[in-house]
C-alpha cells in the first residue's frame, strides 16, 4: 500500500499539468492554424487555471494543515505530462487533445471528490477547472475529425 499523496504534491503535479497542457495547445495552434484561435484560448485558460489552483492552495492551506491534508489511494496520472502534437496528422492530434482533456478532467474530479471532507475551497477550485476541461473536451469533439 502506498503512502497518501499530500496536497502539496497534488498542487505541484496540477501546476505542471496545466503548464504542459498550455504548451500542448500553443503547439497545436501552430501546427493546425485553422483552429489556432481556439487552441490559443485553451492555452490561456490552462494558464489562468494554473494560477487559480495554486492561489487557492496558498490562500487555504497552512503548514499546520498540510500534515492532515492528503489523498489516500489517489494515483497521479503521470502519463498526461507526456502529451505531444503529432505532426501532420489532424485526427491523431485531435485524439491527443481529447485524451488530455478527459484525463485532466477525470483527475481533477477525483481530487475534488477525495478532498471534499478536508477543505471546501480546494475541491471547489478543482471542480471549476474540471468543468472547464470537460467543456473544452466537448468543444474538441465538435471539431471536424478530417
Amino acid at each position: 500500500m502506498s503512502a497518501p499523496i499530500t496536497a502539496a504534491a497534488i498542487i505541484s503535479f496540477s501546476e505542471r499539468l496545466q503548464e504542459v497542457s498550455a504548451a500542448f495547445y500553443r503547439a497545436l495552434g501552430e501546427a493546425y492554424p485553422a483552429q489556432g484561435g481556439a487552441f490559443g484560448g485553451y492555452a490561456q485558460r490552462c494558464e489562468r487555471d494554473r494560477v487559480q489552483i495554486v492561489r487557492t492552495y496558498r490562500e487555504t492551506v497552512t503548514d499546520a494543515l498540510e500534515t492532515n491534508y492528503s489523498f489516500e489511494g489517489l494515483v497521479v496520472p503521470e502519463g498526461l505530462l507526456g502529451v505531444a502534437v503529432p505532426a501532420g496528422d489532424w485526427k491523431a492530434a485531435l485524439g491527443q487533445a481529447l485524451a488530455l482533456e478527459g484525463g485532466v478532467a477525470a483527475f481533477y474530479e477525483e481530487v475534488a471528490a477525495r478532498g471534499e471532507g478536508l477543505l471546501a475551497t480546494i475541491p471547489r477550485a478543482y471542480r471549476r477547472v474540471a468543468a472547464r476541461r470537460r467543456a473544452q473536451e466537448a468543444e474538441l469533439r465538435a471539431l471536424p475529425s478530417a
